[in-house]
């Protein structure tokens, strides 16, 4: 087998490879729309976290000034409830960033496993 054989050879395996791949994640639901929202919604949320902790209050008003739209901090806001670092309406219950990290890692799984959960952490217009 010479060189030119060998890479067309190793395209075609890369090919099929990728192919596998994308069919396993489609199966996993990895691409799926909610995952990606919930996981935007986990990195907004420890940034939103990350803020608070220093002492900075993350209002709407902060985050808009930030780049994050109003969607992306409706999420995080649902998903730290879902963790309930955030009780009431604007009330944070934990203020330890450890903590935080462990309770929406947790909240991200069950949001992931049920959606349903997550929806009802939204306010009325962000959900379905």
């Amino acid at each position: 087998m010479n060189a030119e054989q060998h890479i067309k050879y190793l395209e075609l395996e890369l090919t099929k490879v990728k192919a596998e791949a994308a069919q396993l994640r489609k199966k996993l639901g990895e691409n799926s729309r909610h995952a990606r929202r919930v996981q935007k919604a986990y990195e907004d949320a420890l940034l939103l976290a990350m803020w608070r902790v220093s002492g900075i209050i993350p209002s709407r008003s902060y985050t808009k000034q930030q780049g994050i739209s109003q969607n992306r901090f409706q999420n995080a806001t649902a998903l730290l409830k879902m963790a309930r670092v955030i009780v009431r309406h604007r009330h944070w219950e934990v203020k330890d960033l450890a903590i935080i990290e462990q309770r929406l890692t947790t909240a991200r799984q069950r949001a992931l496993d049920d959606p349903e959960l997550f929806f009802l952490r939204l306010n009325h217009h962000g959900r379905r």
